[in-house]
Formats: C-alpha cells, sequence, structure tokens
C-alpha cells in the first residue's frame, strides 16, 4: 500500500477554503480511516479506504481566520499530521511567463516582498525540478493522483516569497488586507507554456475538428509519444493538466485566475482554437473543483512578429468572448497599463514581453476577485453590449457595467467602416452613462465598429469616471485586412511619447521615443512641444533663417519597430493648422523613402496638388494632403501607390516663413476622400475652422 499519508497538497501551513464543505485525503490505507479535523472547532469522521489505499474525508464548512488547526488520520497503528492549518480564500492560478514571473524582478519588489511577509497569505508554487535543459522537463501521460513531488507553503519569508509570482503574490497580499482572512494561492504556471498543456486530453481526442488542428500545427503529442518532443516536452497536451491540476481534484477554491495568451498570438485561427480550448479547460475545472468564478487577464501591448502580426487583437478578442458568454467568467484588459521593462538596479535581462510594473493587473484582478468571488457581487470591467446603426449616420454603442459612466473628454480609440469594410477614425461621443455614438465625415451610413482592436492600443482612451478601461470590441469578427484602421500614434496629440516595440529580450527591447521631433526631412530650425488640451495640440515655434532656406518643420515618427504609419493604407489625410502671424506656408509632408529618395506629398487647393498654401493668422483652417500624387526632387508629380509608401522611413509637415513664428497643429486624420479646400492670398474659403489658436506660452 505504500507509506500511509495526506495527499501532497496538505501540507504545514496551507489555506483551505472557508465557508464551504471540504474534503481531505490520502494514501497508503487499509480498512477504516479515522481522520480528524481539530482547532476551533472539532469534527472527527470514519471511512473506509478503497482497494489501492486511497481514503477521502468530508468534512461540514469552517468560517475563515487565523486559528490554526491541525489535520489527523489514523489508520491501526499508523498515523499522519499536518497541523498549521488555517481557513480563509484560496486561489488557482493557470497561466505562462506573465503569471509566473517572480516578485524579484518587478518593480518595487523589495518594499512588496515586505508587505507580503507580513500579510496573512501561505503561497503554494508547483513549480518545476531543476533543468539545465527544456528537454530534460517531463510530463506524466495520464492524470496523477497525487503531485508529484513534495512542495512548501510560502509565508512571512520575504527571501521565498520574492521568488513566487509577481502576480499571485501581490493579488494575495491585496485581497488578504481587503478581506481580512488569510489567502491561499496555489500557482501552477510556468513560462512558455500553450493552452493545450492545461487541456485533458480526452477533449482533443474527442474533438475531431481540433484534434485536425493540433495535428496540422504540430501541438497534438499522442501517448505513445509523450516526453519525445525534447525541448517542447514541458508544454504537451494535458501535460501540466496531469501533473499540477488534476491532482487537486478535491480541493475547493474561492476562484481560478488565468494569465495565459502570448503562445497563441499568431492568427485568427489560432486564436479561434485557443478561445475553444479555454471553454473546454474552464468547463472541466468547474467539474472538478465547483461553479466558481475564472478570470481570464488579456496579454499585455507588445509586437508579436509571427503570422499577420494581429495576434495579440485575436487573442484579447478571444479572452472577451469567453467572459461574455460564459457564465461566471471576467476578463482583465492590459491595454491601459502602460507595460514597463526595466526595473532601476542594473539588471541586465528585460523582456518585452514581460512587463515589471505589475502591481495594477495583480490590483484588477484582486477587485474583481474581491467583489466577485468573496462578497458576491457583480463587478466587471465595461465592455460594448451591442453595437448598432441608428439611421441617422451614426453606431450607438450600448455599454454594460457602465457605473456612472465615461470621463467627460474626447473617446479616442473607436473606428467605423460601411459596406466596404474600409475602416477610418470615428468620433466617439458618449451620449449617455451607457451609451457611446460614433460618427465619421468618411462614412455616411457605418454598418460596424471597433474599439482599441489594434495592434498598438496605446492611445485608446475610453475609461469610466472611476478609472476602469472600456474593453476592446469590434462587431465584426475576421481576419484583418488592409481595410482596418490602424490608428498610427502619431495621430494622436495627446502624448509626447510612444512605445517602439522592438522585439527580442537580448538586443531590442522596449523603449519610449518622441512621437514627433524637429523637422528630420529638411528643416529643423524650431523648438517642438505637445499642448495637452484635449485631443491635443502640437506646437512648432519657429526660427528659420536663410541657412535652411527658411524652411522648418515636425517630422512624427512613422517608422518604428511593431506600428504601421497607415500612410499606404489611405489617398488623403487632413490636418488642422494655424500659424501665430501672417506670411507662413505650408508646404506639405516631405517623406524619405528607404531607398533615400525624397518625395513632397503635395497640399490641395481647389481639388489640385498645390506647391505650397497659406496659413492663417490666429484661427484653425483645415488642411487636406493628397498621399497619392508627390513632388519628387526635379519637381516632376508622380503616382505614388501603396506598396511604394509603404516605404516610407521618414516624414516631415514642412512649412516656411522668414521671421519668427508659432505654428500650431492639431486634428489629424487618414481619410477616404478630399476634403475640397480653396485657398487664396488673405483670404479662407471652405473647410476652414474658424477656432481661436491656444494662448502661447
Amino acid at each position: 500500500m505504500g507509506e500511509f499519508r495526506f495527499a501532497r497538497v496538505f501540507r504545514a501551513g496551507m489555506v483551505l477554503q472557508r465557508g464551504c464543505a471540504f474534503t481531505v485525503w490520502g494514501f497508503g490505507a487499509e480498512g477504516e480511516v479515522a481522520v480528524e479535523c481539530r482547532g476551533t472547532d472539532n469534527f472527527k469522521t470514519v471511512c473506509r479506504a478503497l482497494p489501492d489505499g486511497r481514503f477521502f474525508a468530508e468534512f461540514p464548512a469552517v468560517a475563515g481566520g487565523s486559528a490554526a488547526y491541525t489535520l489527523s488520520a489514523v489508520c491501526g497503528e499508523k498515523r499522519a499530521e499536518v497541523s498549521g492549518v488555517r481557513f480563509g480564500d484560496v486561489y488557482l492560478l493557470l497561466g505562462q511567463s506573465n503569471m509566473s514571473y517572480p516578485l524579484s524582478a518587478v518593480e518595487k519588489r523589495k518594499s512588496l516582498a515586505r508587505r507580503a511577509a507580513r500579510a496573512d497569505i501561505a503561497f503554494l508554487s508547483l513549480t518545476e525540478p531543476p533543468f539545465s535543459d527544456l528537454s530534460e522537463v517531463t510530463r506524466p501521460v495520464s492524470p496523477l493522483q497525487d503531485l508529484a513531488r513534495d512542495y512548501l507553503y510560502i509565508s512571512a519569508d520575504e527571501e521565498k516569497l520574492a521568488g513566487a509570482s509577481a502576480i499571485g503574490v501581490m493579488a494575495a497580499v491585496y485581497l488578504s488586507e481587503r478581506a481580512r482572512v488569510p489567502v491561499g494561492m496555489v500557482d501552477t504556471s510556468m513560462g512558455g507554456l500553450s493552452v493545450e498543456a492545461y487541456l485533458p486530453r480526452e477533449y482533443a481526442e474527442s474533438d475531431a475538428e481540433l484534434k485536425e488542428y493540433l495535428e496540422r500545427t504540430g501541438r497534438y503529442v499522442p501517448a505513445d509519444a509523450f516526453n519525445s518532443c525534447g525541448e517542447r516536452n514541458y508544454t504537451q497536451l494535458s501535460g501540466v493538466y496531469n501533473e499540477k491540476v488534476a491532482p487537486l481534484a478535491g480541493l475547493r477554491f474561492c476562484a481560478m485566475v488565468w494569465y495565459l495568451g502570448e503562445s497563441a498570438a499568431y492568427d485568427l485561427e489560432t486564436a479561434l482554437f485557443f478561445e475553444r480550448e479555454l471553454r473546454c479547460i474552464v468547463r472541466h475545472y468547474r467539474r472538478l473543483f465547483g461553479e466558481i468564478p475564472f478570470v481570464a487577464v488579456q496579454i499585455a501591448n507588445e509586437y508579436y512578429p509571427y503570422g499577420d502580426r494581429c495576434g495579440l487583437m485575436y487573442v484579447n478578442e478571444s479572452i472577451d468572448r469567453l467572459a461574455r458568454e460564459e457564465p461566471g467568467c471576467f476578463a482583465v484588459p492590459a491595454y491601459a497599463v502602460e507595460p514597463r521593462w526595466m526595473v532601476k538596479d542594473g539588471d541586465m535581462y528585460y523582456h518585452p514581453i514581460h512587463p515589471v510594473n505589475k502591481q495594477p493587473i495583480a490590483a484588477a484582478i484582486a477587485k474583481i476577485l474581491y467583489e466577485n468571488a468573496v462578497c458576491r457581487r457583480r463587478y466587471a470591467f465595461p465592455r460594448i453590449r451591442s453595437a448598432s446603426p441608428d439611421g441617422a449616420g451614426g453606431i450607438v454603442c450600448e455599454i454594460e457595467d457602465a457605473g456612472e459612466g465615461f470621463a467627460e473628454r474626447p473617446l479616442y480609440g473607436f473606428s467605423v467602416c460601411g459596406a466596404d469594410g474600409k475602416y477610418y477614425t470615428a468620433k466617439a461621443e458618449a451620449v449617455s452613462a451607457d451609451r457611446i455614438r460614433l460618427t465619421s465625415a468618411q462614412v455616411a451610413e457605418p454598418t460596424d465598429m471597433t474599439y482599441a482592436f489594434v495592434p498598438d492600443p496605446e492611445d485608446c482612451d475610453a475609461f469610466l469616471k472611476t478609472g476602469e478601461p472600456l474593453l476592446p470590441y469590434r462587431t465584426r469578427r475576421e481576419e484583418v485586412h488592409g481595410g482596418y484602421d490602424p490608428l498610427p500614434h502619431w495621430l494622436c496629440l495627446q502624448r509626447e511619447t510612444v512605445a517602439e516595440c522592438c522585439f527580442g529580450w537580448s538586443v531590442g527591447m522596449q523603449r519610449r521615443v518622441p512621437r514627433w521631433e524637429k523637422g528630420r526631412v529638411y528643416g529643423n530650425f524650431c523648438r517642438i512641444s505637445v499642448l495637452p488640451n484635449g485631443g491635443g495640440t502640437l506646437k512648432i515655434s519657429a526660427r528659420p533663417n536663410n541657412a535652411g532656406y527658411y524652411f522648418f518643420g515636425a517630422s512624427p515618427r512613422v517608422c518604428l519597430s511593431g506600428h504601421r504609419s497607415g500612410l499606404a493604407d489611405y489617398p488623403f489625410l487632413r490636418v488642422q493648422l494655424g500659424a501665430s502671424k501672417e506670411g507662413v506656408t505650408f508646404y506639405g509632408i516631405a517623406v524619405r523613402m528607404a531607398s533615400g529618395e525624397i518625395f513632397r506629398f503635395a497640399p490641395r487647393n481647389a481639388g489640385a496638388a498645390a506647391d505650397a498654401v497659406p496659413l492663417f493668422a490666429a484661427q484653425f483652417s483645415d488642411y487636406c494632403v493628397g498621399l497619392e500624387q508627390a513632388f519628387r526632387e526635379d519637381s516632376a508629380l508622380v503616382t505614388l501607390d501603396g506598396a511604394e509608401r509603404g516605404q516610407i522611413a521618414e516624414a516631415e509637415f514642412l512649412f516656411r516663413s522668414r521671421s519668427e513664428c508659432e505654428v500650431y497643429l492639431r486634428n489629424i486624420e487618414l481619410i477616404g476622400s478630399e476634403v475640397r479646400c480653396e485657398y487664396a492670398e488673405g483670404e479662407r474659403r471652405a473647410a476652414s475652422a474658424a477656432m481661436q489658436l491656444p494662448v502661447s506660452r
């Protein structure tokens, strides 16, 4: 029968779920087993061992608190005992590297470790045994009845807690401080895992379509080939489930937390099967652990150079759809947390898919868990419940969980399309606490919309008054195509810097760079600043001189790793410009190609390309620039197709003046049809915006 003992999950210092009947079990028994739970309350039961030596004992609910209990079992002359057991709230953590990423590698880790050591928490990390190569990691081919190794619960030890999951430790601290009961975390995560590692084999075997997909993509491992995948052994189909989850069956949890999806950031098909598998996981795990809340975190903003390079968007959409359609599931958006990758101690390991500022995500997880799992009252991030045309040239979005409504400022990050499927940036207005209306001058009859469905959602800012971000959403689920509005970062004038996504932990990294700089193609005789007035305004303070032919300009960062410029996708650009004095002219947009050639996209005047057009003093006017015709270096007007415009490496909004001046630039849009503007010296006609310039400072 083997050693008489409790299952390995029952260890000194553990936390058992309060408020519900619980089961303890063990191995190596024969005949009757007397099992006792002694503490503030005393419970005793006698059970009969199964033929294989396992025994199970059931006990009534215990209220949570700091009182310690002892579990004991006696079988003839054999005795097993576990002391220091408390009752509180217990959570199951599932995920890959962003879940397992240790507290020792994040911001404020020393103070957080001290805080965790003072908190009433118990952390069980089901870590891997030491290995020098991933091929040394193996998994059981079938579900285990017990954990494969002995593990220890960690509490009140700064050094040991520093090596545990940062997300898990911080969430446990927040929950313990809020609920004022012990909090236990059981962490099954490991870096690099794919969703299949958590999926029981029977689901893949019984779903012919899923099995075909897994075979075709190399993710299916038949039982007779298990542990023959070399460095992929650790994430084989069902491996982590067999080793780390199945042995916990019978344990009670307050909720489950999922943070995995980076390994599925490839294309739409991958995301669809990711969602399919994740739904199976939720349903099966609830059979094991009860109908408890399931919280899934969307993956962080990052450039994934795989598949069609839109994998991040697809994965986050799948997580949102799970939360929409599976009762008791909740999605945590990550796009509103500006990811940072560097801690200030000179450590040389920074990986661009592992943000080190994990506190906001942990706090968001803890908030959802506390409200829904602990207090049993609904709390979720706002989401678009439905979006439909209003018959008056707009789309109205109905918002669920909108609370007191949205902050009173321009909402950026929405786009709309018509029957042709071509998306354009939309003007978004909160018309009530739970309704947002979208319009676009480029789409007379909008049919569909998106919010934050872009590779880089950093600028999307539809937040409630209480700070919660609206979950990303689109009405039409399809592969991203050339018609999607890329919402290029340089169109947004609300922030001065942007994260350049240079994938590659060894050399590329992440860094923040200015969105706008002095002119990089022709004229850099100026200073650039962003005025944070609502939608933002770029201020160009110029001191042009004869050495620069009196040219000056401002260059948006249109060529950055991980970002699309959008210049290849639209035929026109509209912008509002104004000057502090008369005598300033606008020469359009000068661009340098990857080949080194320079072209200048001409401003439009009365429906034709113009060499230059005047700016007007003390007020904004609309200007339109054609992006299909450009002046070549010999002044010939040539046509540049989308592929050629995709080779633009640098751009510059180009101006000319004989004296010092200030130019103001705002409301940039990439558009599908020309805005007809007419200009003559000293006068302005059609398509102008008679609005005063910001006060110069």
